[in-house]
């Protein structure tokens, strides 16, 4: 089984070799659509796509995706913001509420106008705790309680919208955590994009043999 499963790896490993070949060697000028070169579009999407799921940095997949679906504007558009993103990765959800706790112990006494001692830290900790059972009213903690609250539901973009609400020191404490969400949010958004497109495309292939 083992063996079975390597060698099926080989084979697809090589055969994205040879579309990266037949891509590049590719003149740079706009080319027509054939079923060739939206098989090859079709490829470099389906590499990069798990590894949009994943935290680590991408970028040699995206330059290899880059170079097999070429110029056309759709997939330019939809790679573009992954530029940016790419060399560093994004934070998994379930890492982002991991480190929401410091991040938001630190925004908490930044309201408060405290430091950051270890027992400072413990005390913005129980603050919000008792925030998520009803207890605490500042603008800071019930925007954190709520974020963490849609955070463990795995929603990225309203968790986001509630620290937005954030202003002043508490906002600052947590501009650097909330860049990672965003990050996130931006990688999810592209590769919703990323398999939308490949859906619609994969039929043109087909479409363009029967012509």
């Amino acid at each position: 089984m083992m063996v079975r499963i390597m060698v099926r790896m080989m084979l697809m490993r090589g055969l994205l070799t040879v579309s990266l070949v037949l891509a590049l060697a590719l003149p740079a000028r706009a080319q027509p659509a054939t079923p060739d070169r939206a098989l090859l579009a079709l490829a470099g999407a389906e590499l990069l796509l798990p590894h949009l799921a994943r935290p680590a940095p991408f970028p040699r997949a995206l330059a290899v995706t880059r170079a097999l679906t070429g110029d056309d504007p759709a997939w330019v558009a939809l790679l573009a913001p992954l530029e940016a993103i790419a060399p560093q990765g994004a934070p998994l959800p379930r890492q982002l509420a991991a480190s929401f706790g410091a991040a938001a112990d630190a925004a908490v006494l930044a309201e408060m106008g405290q430091g950051d001692s270890r027992w400072q830290r413990w005390m913005a900790t129980a603050m919000r705790l008792g925030a998520r059972f009803g207890g605490g009213d500042s603008p800071a903690l019930a925007a954190i309680t709520a974020a963490e609250a849609l955070l463990d539901q795995g929603a990225l973009e309203a968790a986001d919208q509630a620290l937005a609400t954030l202003h002043g020191p508490a906002a600052s404490a947590l501009a650097d955590w909330r860049v990672e969400l965003q990050r996130r949010r931006a990688v999810d958004a592209a590769a919703a994009a990323l398999a939308d497109l490949v859906t619609r495309r994969a039929a043109l292939p087909q479409a363009l043999a029967g012509r």
